[in-house]
């Protein structure tokens, strides 16, 4: 298991864990899948993990290769997204998305991985108490430390995984304060839309420097009117 080390440490301590262990299994069992369909989305776990394939192909995939019907294979494909990949989404891509695009309950799974992942969700943990009291500013970008050094975090993939943790953090912070009304619904909806997009753009492997200037010219707006 080799591919393992390539991971960055975090990806590693959500994949090690005992929990994740017992949710592949209570998911396999909860779909009544056989033995070969569950070994089929042992596999399709590891293809999102390493990157072979991504998020949005799921559900084709989940019909394709292990043979569900649209139905199941829906069900399926949501429980994966919710129970399994959300957690990792700062590094795999938007995952929270394609659980609304196919009906699911967001709020739910977030609860659940926020108790199963702590790990992932500790700078949401950091700030949380002060949001539940008074309504507070949102970190500034030197708070969170995004800009330092971006030209070359923007290089490597661990860099670039370590600055999607932060957006994940980012993205948090803003739905908090969207529900302290410091955002009406359309303008928290469009910072997390960019958000998204720029997670997506910075998860791009072999970033050109016209791509890299996109990028910090886009997350300075998105801050800018976060903080504004």
């Amino acid at each position: 298991m080799a591919w393992l080390t390539q991971l960055p440490p975090l990806m590693f301590t959500i994949i090690s864990k005992e929990r994740s262990a017992e949710i592949n299994m209570e998911v396999e069992s909860q779909h009544h899948l056989t033995e070969q369909q569950g070994d089929g989305m042992m596999q399709m776990i590891k293809n999102i993990i390493t990157k072979k394939v991504i998020p949005g192909q799921l559900l084709e995939k989940l019909k394709q290769e292990i043979g569900l019907k649209q139905e199941a294979s829906k069900a399926l494909a949501l429980d994966l997204l919710g129970r399994r990949f959300l957690p990792m989404q700062w590094y795999i891509g938007n995952v929270e998305g394609l659980i609304k695009d196919l009906g699911g309950e967001v709020e739910k799974y977030v609860a659940e991985a926020r108790k199963n992942y702590p790990e992932v969700y500790a700078p949401e943990a950091k700030t949380s108490p002060a949001l539940t009291q008074t309504q507070t500013a949102i970190k500034t970008s030197d708070d969170l430390g995004i800009f330092h050094d971006i030209d070359e975090t923007l290089t490597s993939t661990k860099g670039r995984a370590g600055l999607l943790l932060k957006l994940t953090g980012l993205s948090q912070e803003i739905e908090v304060a969207a529900k302290q009304g410091k955002f009406n619904e359309t303008e928290g909806a469009e910072l997390l839309r960019g958000l998204d997009a720029l997670s997506y753009a910075v998860n791009t492997k072999d970033l050109n420097p016209l791509e890299i200037v996109a990028i910090k010219r886009k997350l300075k707006s998105i801050l800018a009117k976060v903080n504004g």
